[in-house]
């Protein structure tokens, strides 16, 4: 055996997530496929024989066997956690619906407690950031979950600094990622941690997936309006702002279809739905922007019209803002 081969093989690592009942398959399946990936594209690059592998996979769950997912099948666990003995490089926590027992779940929080100094890495899945921030592994770091998630995740946790636009992050040992094939992403940058561009970049051409996604979380969420508190007229202002973005939404004129001076009807409208009238209005024409560009083949001067953005290049720098994407990039990823 070659010194460059025998120093490959002192870099195996065990790869190990754990699973619950409910939780999500494709945070466990998806970036577990990144590793075994990893392996065919080592062995075709020549590095590792065709019958080595650097990264071992295994399932951790309460009991080793089968394990009930939130979609009705099974994945089968090979040990129970407290049964683990050998050493783990890195080690996943999959996420799962917010309803899930596990959850709540104690003795898996104790357990990472336990694991943590012995891990060279750890990570979550999309809300498997709970966990990690339940066992005060996430206090005073910088973390990520589904963007559905994270307003939550941030009230909960108060000593968590939450980048809810980020696909995932990095901070020291830990790493989180955001929602379901955000661990995808999370995999395939820590291959190229362990093992460089090239064969990162072998696996994301296997899988069919991108090496760097464009933009973040935010170009998958919709912008879930704030309902007006108290005032069912503010809430009936805003229906009518969402059906027209095109025409002229200035604090003057929605003030005066409200009977109520500029000054008052910002105030009553910062009050009853948590943002100043223009960003309400930025935020829906941005909205309306997004259903045409999947909805239609118009051109970008035509949405921008129709969608009340004084011209294309207002819109692009909009979308570059709140999506950090543009408007010609989010047709082509989402339609």
């Amino acid at each position: 055996m070659t010194h460059a081969r025998q120093s490959i093989l002192l870099q195996h690592r065990h790869i190990a997530m754990l699973i619950y009942p409910d939780c999500e398959i494709v945070d466990v399946t998806g970036p577990m496929d990144v590793f075994f990936f990893a392996n065919y594209a080592l062995r075709l690059a020549g590095q590792i024989a065709e019958t080595e592998s650097v990264y071992s996979l295994s399932l951790i769950a309460e009991q080793a066997g089968p394990v009930r997912t939130a979609s009705g099948m099974r994945l089968v666990a090979d040990i129970a956690y407290e049964d683990v003995t050998e050493n783990i490089d890195t080690l996943f926590v999959t996420g799962a619906p917010l309803k899930a027992a596990a959850l709540q779940d104690e003795k898996i929080s104790r357990w990472l407690r336990h694991m943590m100094p012995k891990v060279r890495r750890m990570a979550s899945i999309c809300t498997g950031a709970f966990f990690l921030a339940e066992s005060g592994l996430l206090n005073n770091r910088k973390a990520t979950t589904h963007w559905r998630y994270c307003e939550l995740l941030a009230n909960q946790y108060r000593h968590v600094q939450i980048l809810p636009d980020k696909i995932f992050v990095r901070d020291g040992s830990i790493y989180t990622s955001g929602g379901v094939t955000a661990g995808i992403d999370l995999a395939l940058s820590l291959v190229e941690e362990d093992w460089g561009w090239e064969v990162a970049a072998s696996v994301a051409r296997g899988m069919l997936i991108f090496m760097r996604r464009p933009g973040g979380q935010s170009q998958f969420s919709s912008f879930a309006f704030n309902e007006a508190k108290t005032r069912k007229d503010f809430r009936e202002l805003q229906a009518w702002i969402a059906s027209h973005p095109e025409e002229d939404l200035s604090v003057e004129i929605l003030a005066g279809r409200m009977a109520m001076s500029p000054r008052n009807f910002s105030r009553v409208f910062c009050h009853e739905v948590g943002m100043t009238p223009a960003k309400f209005v930025e935020r829906t024409r941005l909205e309306a922007a997004r259903n045409m560009l999947l909805r239609t083949d118009l051109p970008m001067e035509s949405i921008a019209g129709k969608c009340g953005f004084n011209n294309a290049e207002q819109m692009r720098r909009t979308f570059q803002r709140f999506l950090t994407i543009s408007p010609q990039e989010y047709r082509a990823n989402f339609k």
